[in-house]
């Protein structure tokens, strides 16, 4: 492998660390959530149709095919996440005295919630790919293309393991009924914001 072509993969990777990391949280989130196969399949499928939604717009924009501001329009998106703590937090005040009350988002999980999630929380993704794609071939994209889907299964792997951590499923247990309507009504507020 030249230099180049190392400079080339440590970039791409870089790339996609900084304008993922937060994703890790929701992630988690999300993990520690899904009950069944069916919710963690969409997980996966959400999160890879984000990614891949993410990438397509930023490479769309940068090769100046749409000119208006999409990273602006994303952030309404926060409005998903917002939504849906707020149902949370209201459904587990109502019942806050109940033992063993599942989280209400348990039924959203869906991979259209999970593509939401992904794309409304894709501001950053969006500011740091299209500059970043303006320098590149379309051999190079597609090059990039491949590294961020390597790089998502990876993120996927790590925020399933750390869900299946005995430390992290027994403070969700104690505390997801609550904790996890304002983790979602913060990444809300923070992509509104």
């Amino acid at each position: 492998m030249s230099l180049m072509s190392l400079t080339f993969l440590l970039t791409s990777i870089g790339v996609f660390f900084v304008t993922d990391t937060d994703d890790l949280i929701v992630l988690l989130l999300l993990w520690l959530t899904a009950k069944n196969p069916r919710q963690k399949h969409a997980v996966v499928a959400g999160q890879y149709l984000g990614i891949m939604t993410l990438i397509a717009v930023a490479w769309i924009i940068s090769r100046g095919i749409i000119h208006f501001n999409v990273v602006h329009w994303a952030r309404w998106f926060g409005l998903i996440p917002l939504f849906l703590g707020i149902w949370g937090l209201k459904t587990w005040w109502q019942h806050r005295d109940a033992t063993g009350l599942p989280s209400q988002l348990t039924k959203s999980i869906r991979w259209p919630l999970v593509w939401a999630l992904t794309v409304s929380n894709g501001g950053d993704n969006l500011s740091i790919y299209i500059p970043y794609f303006t320098h590149l071939t379309t051999p190079q994209f597609i090059s990039v293309c491949f590294v961020f889907l390597i790089m998502v299964g990876l993120w996927l792997l790590l925020s399933h393991q750390l869900a299946k951590s005995t430390i992290a499923s027994r403070f969700f247990a104690r505390f997801g009924a609550w904790l996890s309507p304002l983790l979602f009504i913060g990444i809300g507020l923070l992509i509104l914001l």
